[in-house]
This record gives structure tokens, sequence and C-alpha cells, in this order.
């Protein structure tokens, strides 16, 4: 409808034009020196018309020869550009999906993967979680502190209050020989929140004062009797304090909760052999053995 109106005007228009041109032509008269030409008006408002849309698409069609080299200067370095970045990507794919993984590496390279659209956000939350849960359980093994306290300061703060980190930080920390400071992460967490497997952990501090740390860990037995991993703690604090029926008692209290968890029959083992009798030690040893996934 909008156009038929448009084309309705512009055909009164021409119309209003070509009668006022019959009434009254008029005429252009153009003099230089002995020449003189003459036209009707109308003729000379066509040429003027013409003549403009011809210097018009000249400029446009010039512009368009000069722009060539600059467009194509530009498509080459976009075909670089998009050459450099499939070839980047194809280096972060390698990189997260080799085998073995190489955890620093992939480490370095998570913030790279967050503009990439071939990866959704949920696969880069994931792989960070693994890439860091791994590398904190590897630095349980290499003798290096500033490392481990590296890969802690680098760590997400929404996975710095995540119990399952700070549990295997802890456990790199204890390894390291920084058992003051794990002993502090432990507690401050588990006053935040109550997870099992570090309170295991907490069992593998050396303290100056272990019998403190097995009446802390009493009282949190009244809160949570049925906890296996606190059980298995409070096996291995009076083992150390030479609490051999207590010891035993929690020991295999806590395999009545969990019957899968080695670290209990490997402490159960090794009490026996404390007490003297290796074929009971060999026999929990065995369980242990069978109870290990494959």
């Amino acid at each position: 409808m909008y156009r038929f109106f448009i084309f309705l005007l512009v055909l009164v228009l021409s119309v209003w034009v070509g009668v006022k041109i019959t009434a009254d032509p008029g005429y252009m008269l153009i003099t230089w020196h002995q020449l003189a030409l003459e036209m009707p008006l109308w003729l000379a408002i066509v040429i003027l018309v013409i003549t403009f849309i011809l210097i018009y698409f000249l400029i446009r069609l010039s512009k368009f020869f000069l722009m060539l080299p600059k467009k194509w200067h530009h498509n080459r370095y976009k075909k670089r550009l998009q050459a450099t970045h499939a070839l980047e990507d194809q280096r972060l794919f390698s990189a997260i999906y080799q085998k073995p993984q190489n955890w620093h590496h992939i480490a370095e390279i998570l913030p790279q993967l967050e503009n990439k659209t071939w990866i959704a956000k949920g696969q880069i939350q994931q792989l960070q979680q693994e890439c860091y849960e791994n590398l904190l359980s590897e630095e349980k093994y290499i003798y290096d502190i500033s490392t481990l306290e590296n890969i802690w300061k680098n760590l997400p703060p929404k996975l710095k209050k995540d119990s399952l980190f700070l549990n295997n930080y802890a456990r790199a920390l204890i390894s390291h020989h920084e058992d003051a400071k794990a002993e502090s992460l432990i507690v401050k967490q588990l006053k935040k929140e109550w997870f099992g497997p570090l309170v295991a952990t907490y069992s593998l501090i050396k303290s100056v004062n272990p019998a403190r740390q097995l009446t802390v860990a009493e009282k949190w037995l009244k809160k949570h009797p049925d906890d296996p991993y606190l059980l298995l703690g409070l096996g291995r604090f009076c083992r150390q304090q030479k609490l051999w029926g207590k010891a035993r008692d929690y020991l295999e209290k806590s395999l009545i909760y969990d019957s899968s968890n080695l670290e209990t029959y490997l402490e159960l083992g090794e009490l026996s052999e404390d007490l003297g009798e290796p074929l009971q030690a060999l026999a929990w040893f065995k369980k242990g053995l069978i109870k290990k996934p494959q």
C-alpha cells in the first residue's frame, strides 16, 4: 500500500510537470564567445539529471577500483587470521584430549577456552574442576611447595571453597610437612561444612599434641556417629596413642558403614602388625586388595 501511494504521487507529479511544460515549455540559452546554444528548458533539465547520475556512478566506480587493493589485503589478512585461529583451536583441542593429559598445560590454556564456540561453558567448568583436582592430587607426590602454593593461588574462588578441593590441598600440604597449615584449614572448613574425607585427612596430620586431636574428633562423633571417615580417623588417633582396643573398635565399625574404603583395611592390617598378629594383618591386607577397584 505504501509503495502504491508513492507510485501514485510520482505519476501525479509527472502529469503536472508535463502539463506545465506543454503550456509554457520555456527555453535555455547558453552563449560562449561567438557560440550560442538554445534548447527547451525540459531538455536542459533532463540533460542535467542524466549528467548528475553519470557523474555519481563514475565516482562510485572510481571508489570501487581504488578500494580493490585494500579489500584484497583485508581478505588476505582475514584468511591468515582464520588459519591462525584454526591452528590455535587444533592446538587447544589436542592439549585437552591428549593422553596422558598434561594438567599443568591445561591449567595454562583454560582462560583461552572461554571465547571458543566449539566447547560449551559447562564443559569448560567440568574441565576446570577435573584439571585442578588432578593438579592438587599430583602435588602430593612432588616435593615443591612453591608449585603447590601457586596452584592453590590460581584456583578459582568458587573451587577454593569446595571441600573436595580443600581436602586435596590439605593432603598435599601434609605431604610437604605443612601439618599446622593443613590442620587450621581443615578445622575452619569443617565448621562451615561437614565433609567426611576431610576428617580422615585430619587424622593424617602429625600434631605436637595428638591427644588433643583425639579429643576434638571424639566431640565430632556426638554429631556424626555413623560417619565412616570419622571412625577411620578415630581409629588412627587411638592407634597413635596405643589404645589398641578402641582403635580396633573404631576401625571395624567404620567398615560397617563403608566396606569399600581401602585405607580402613590398611589401618586394620597395620594395627594387627602392631599387636604381633601377622596372620590377621595378612587377612586384612588381602581383604583390602579384594575390595580394590580394578
